[in-house]
Parts: structure tokens; C-alpha cells; sequence
């Protein structure tokens, strides 16, 4: 029988390569150094090449050491999702399930979301995760978490995309801002549009959803929140442009401003994201069966005009 890698030297190899130190791969590991580096050695000579450079404290991968973690990452990731699907396949949606959420989605929904899904799915342990979309999709690539809630439409080709629910936007403004409701958005007065930071994917959906195409109306700063972009328009500087999720959620409660409707279809999808190599799936479709439900259903997303 041909004597294989294990899986145990495959992570130790993986580890050296994010650390790319040996004394810090096996504090990650839990290992001593001694063990690690023996372990390496041994793998080395199962596979009769060098997978990498050793020069005092310091070290380099070779090539081929290269071309072996990335095949490394993908046999940790296949057999990680064998031990998934037998345990979905045993205990459906049980466990740890570590959730990542958009901010603009996270503020609103982040709280009932998780007690919703406490009451729903009894023998998940579901951990929350916020981020920007790019860093989610990081995560979920690496295995950080598991799925992710995202606005869509986004790049996510290499993951599997299911769409939830849709999320329709307003424009906004105080109550004497001296604009007719129903102006042509492109005739906004200039620099009059406030907007998130463009690492915010809403920015770039309501620009898209509402057609606004006048790069003129839009205002030079870049909010970091949306209380920041709404204390602008508060003091009638500007409108802005928010998601039903948003205004059902309440953040325009007490304020002096009002929301008319952007146009029969400007929107942004509500969707979850996952590798599509995970052994989860049946889990998966489950839990955005009834997050899908919960969205739906709960006044978050597409109720009713305010």
C-alpha cells in the first residue's frame, strides 16, 4: 500500500505557510516545535521533494512546496466536508454555525436574526460575524465562517448564492428639504446625494437601483455609518437613499425626515453564500429555507410602504 501523507502533516505544512514561521505554526497547532519540524521532515521524505527552504530562523517555500499546500488546503477542505455531511446527514443543523453579516444588514436585522434562529433551531449554537462584504468573502473562502448573509448583487461566482428576499429603496430627506418628491433623481442639485464609504456594497446597489447616473449630485464625503449619513441629511444638507430594512428597523423614528419611494423596482437582494464544496448543504438550504421565511415574513424585509 502506498504510504500517503496524513492529514495531521498536511495542516502542520499548512500552518507553517500562514505563519511562515515554525515556532509560531506549532504554538497554533499546539505542538512543539520539535514535533512540527520532525513532522515536516517526514513529509518531505514520503514525498521525496523539499517542500521548503530552512536558512537559520528564517525559511522559504519552494515552488512545488507551493503547488503542495494549495493541493493541502483543498484535501483539508474535502475531508473536513465528509466530517460535515455525516454530521448534517446524523444531527441536521446542529452545532457551531458561524454566520457573517454585512453591516447594512447587521444593524437591522442582527439581534431578532439570532433569536429567531435560537428558537427555530434548538440544537445550533449560531455565532455572528460582521464585516464588509470583501472580508466575509474572505473568511468564507478560508473557512472562517461558514455562510454568509450578503446584498446582492455581488461577485460571489466561486460560492453557491441564494437569494432570500428583496430589499426596496427609498430616498430620504427632511421634511422641508426643498425638493419635489418626485424629481428625477439625476436632477438632484449638486453634490446634494449622501452616500456610505464605496467599501459599503449599498452605495454602489442604490446608485444601480435607482439609476442615478449624474456623478455630479453626488457629495464628496463618504459617510462611515449610517447615522453619520443621516445626521447630514438632518441638517438639510442633502438626501440619501435607504433600504426598507433600514426604515422598518425604526432609524427614522423621531427624526424630521420622510421616505418616498424610489421607483417601482429599485432594490437590492437579500441573499446567503456558501462554499460549494461544504459537506453542509442539506443544513444550509434548511437554515435559508426558514432565515428566508423570517425575513420575509417578519416586517424586515418588504413590508409595506412607511
Amino acid at each position: 500500500m502506498t504510504n500517503l501523507p496524513s492529514i495531521k502533516q498536511l495542516q502542520y505544512l499548512i500552518a507553517v505557510h500562514q505563519h511562515q514561521h515554525f515556532g509560531r505554526a506549532a504554538s497554533a497547532c499546539y505542538i512543539g516545535q520539535s514535533t512540527l519540524s520532525s513532522a515536516i521532515q517526514n513529509l518531505e521524505e514520503n514525498l521525496g521533494v523539499q517542500l521548503i527552504e530552512r536558512e537559520n530562523r528564517s525559511l522559504m517555500f519552494t515552488s512545488i512546496g507551493e503547488e503542495v499546500v494549495a493541493k493541502a488546503k483543498q484535501i483539508i477542505n474535502d475531508t473536513m466536508s465528509v466530517k460535515e455531511l455525516t454530521r448534517s446527514h446524523l444531527h441536521p443543523l446542529s452545532g457551531t454555525l458561524t454566520l457573517g453579516v454585512i453591516p447594512t444588514i447587521a444593524s437591522f436585522v442582527a439581534a431578532p436574526l439570532y433569536c429567531y434562529c435560537k428558537e427555530t433551531f434548538k440544537d445550533l449554537d449560531l455565532v455572528l460575524v460582521e464585516d464588509t462584504s470583501d472580508n466575509l468573502l474572505d473568511k468564507l473562502e478560508h473557512g472562517h465562517i461558514d455562510i454568509a448573509l450578503l446584498a446582492l448583487p455581488y461577485e460571489t461566482g466561486r460560492f453557491h448564492t441564494q437569494i432570500l428576499a428583496k430589499d426596496k429603496f427609498y430616498l430620504v430627506k427632511h421634511k422641508d428639504y426643498p425638493i419635489d418628491e418626485s424629481v428625477d433623481y439625476n436632477a438632484l442639485p449638486e453634490h446634494s446625494v449622501f452616500l456610505l464609504e464605496r467599501e459599503h456594497c449599498m452605495t454602489g446597489h442604490a446608485l444601480s437601483a435607482c439609476n442615478l447616473e449624474r456623478a455630479s449630485c453626488i457629495n464628496p464625503f463618504e459617510a462611515a455609518n449610517l447615522h453619520t449619513l443621516l445626521s447630514m441629511v438632518e441638517y438639510k444638507l442633502g438626501v440619501t437613499f435607504l433600504p426598507q430594512m433600514a426604515i422598518n428597523a425604526g432609524i427614522l423614528d423621531a427624526k424630521p425626515l420622510v421616505a418616498t419611494s424610489s421607483g417601482a423596482d429599485a432594490h437590492r437582494d437579500v441573499g446567503l453564500i456558501w462554499r460549494k464544496t461544504t459537506g453542509r448543504i442539506g443544513d444550509f438550504r434548511l437554515f435559508s429555507d426558514k432565515v428566508g421565511e423570517f425575513l420575509r415574513t417578519c416586517s424586515t424585509v418588504g413590508s409595506e410602504e412607511p
